[in-house]
């Protein structure tokens, strides 16, 4: 009979080499520093209509969200 081993989904730790990590964090940086690029916290940084400014910070939000994936996806795999 095949042994069968837990799923991925039921695993309470992951191991991610050292590497991947630090890339992974990486990452998360990059798409933030987009966000920021995008739709910069000073309004004044960028003087732009408000129907663009509109459009920039919708675009912003999509990077700020798949930045916060990434550090729940970071958060996971630092907890023991």
């Amino acid at each position: 009979m095949p042994r069968k081993t837990r799923s991925a989904a039921f695993a309470n730790n992951v191991l991610l080499p050292v590497d991947a990590y630090l890339d992974l964090r990486a990452f998360h940086e990059e798409l933030m520093g987009i966000a920021h690029t995008i739709d910069p916290a000073d309004p004044l940084a960028s003087p732009v209509r408000k129907n663009e400014q509109s459009r920039r910070r919708a675009l912003a939000k999509v990077f700020r969200l798949w930045a916060g994936q990434i550090e729940r996806t970071i958060t996971s795999i630092q907890q023991p």
